[in-house]
C-alpha cells in the first residue's frame, strides 16, 4: 500500500498519449462511437445498457478519448483514454503507447471501482497485439463488524489483447470480420486468468459510417470473483466521423 501514490504518479508521467482503434480519416478530427449491448450469464442473470465515445484526433499521431456506459442499474463507467503513435512503418504498421483511466459505480453494492492502465499496441495488416499493466482500487467496502470501512488494492495486474482481422485492418475496407482473446474491453478489466473471447464484424456505408458487431463468451460472476465460462454478450453499434 505505501507504494501506491508513488505507482499511480508514474503511469500519470508516462501518460499523456491517447488510444483510438483506428486513425481516425483525414478532415474528421473527431469520431464518435455508440453502440448497445446484452449481456447474459447464469450467475446474476441478464443486462443491458449503452455506451458512447468520442475521440479527438488532436494530432497526426496523438489521440484523446472519453467514453460512458450503463449497464442497467448494475453499473455506471467513465473513462478517459490517451494515445500515441510512437512508431509507423513503410507498410503504415504501428507502435502505440496508451494509458487510461477506468471509473466504475456498482449502486446495489456501494462499490467504486478505480482503474490506471498503461499499455503498448502493435496493428499490424491482420494482427492487433496489446500488452499492458494495470492497478485498481476498489472503495467504500461494506463496513466492518467495528464500523470502519476498507479499501482493496490490487497492483500490477496483467492486460493482453489478440485480434485476428480477414482484410488488412490498417487500410479502408467496405467490411471485415475479426477474432479478438482478451481479459478486458471497453469499460471491463478482468484479472489476466479470466478471458473473453469474441468474435467481431464491420461494415463500411458511403457516409463513412461503420457498422459494427461484437458476440462472444466471457467470466461470469462480480467484481473478477470467478471465472467459469457460461456468459456471453452481444454488442451492436456504429463509428461515426463528426
Amino acid at each position: 500500500m505505501k507504494h501506491t501514490p508513488l505507482t499511480f504518479l508514474l503511469l500519470i508521467l508516462a501518460s499523456s498519449f491517447a488510444f483510438c482503434q483506428e486513425p481516425t480519416p483525414k478532415g474528421h478530427p473527431l469520431t464518435l462511437t455508440g453502440y448497445g449491448f446484452y449481456d447474459t450469464h447464469y450467475a446474476s442473470g441478464s443486462l443491458g445498457g449503452g455506451a458512447l465515445m468520442l475521440d479527438w484526433q488532436a494530432a497526426p499521431a496523438f489521440c484523446l478519448g472519453i467514453g460512458a456506459e450503463y449497464a442497467s442499474s448494475n453499473r455506471i463507467s467513465a473513462r478517459l483514454t490517451g494515445q500515441a503513435t510512437i512508431l509507423t512503418t513503410l507498410l503504415q504498421q504501428r507502435l502505440t503507447l496508451e494509458n487510461s483511466y477506468l471509473w466504475r459505480h456498482f449502486p446495489a453494492l456501494n462499490l467504486q471501482e478505480f482503474t490506471g492502465a498503461l499499455q503498448i499496441g502493435w496493428y499490424a495488416r491482420h494482427l492487433n497485439l496489446h500488452l499492458g499493466l494495470c492497478n485498481r482500487y476498489i472503495a467504500e467496502l461494506v463496513q466492518r463488524n467495528n464500523g470502519g470501512q476498507g479499501t482493496v488494492f490490487e497492483p500490477m495486474n496483467v492486460m493482453f489483447a489478440i485480434e485476428g482481422w480477414w482484410h488488412n485492418s490498417l487500410v479502408p475496407n467496405q467490411w471485415n470480420i475479426g477474432l479478438r482473446w482478451s481479459n478486458y474491453n471497453d469499460f471491463i478489466i478482468e484479472r489476466v486468468a479470466n478471458w473473453f473471447f469474441s468474435a467481431k464484424a464491420l461494415y463500411s456505408l458511403p457516409d463513412s459510417t461503420r457498422l459494427y458487431a461484437e458476440a462472444g463468451i466471457h467470466p461470469v460472476g462480480s467484481l473478477n470473483l470467478t471465472a467459469s465460462y457460461d456468459g456471453w454478450f452481444l454488442h451492436l453499434g456504429a463509428v461515426k466521423p463528426l
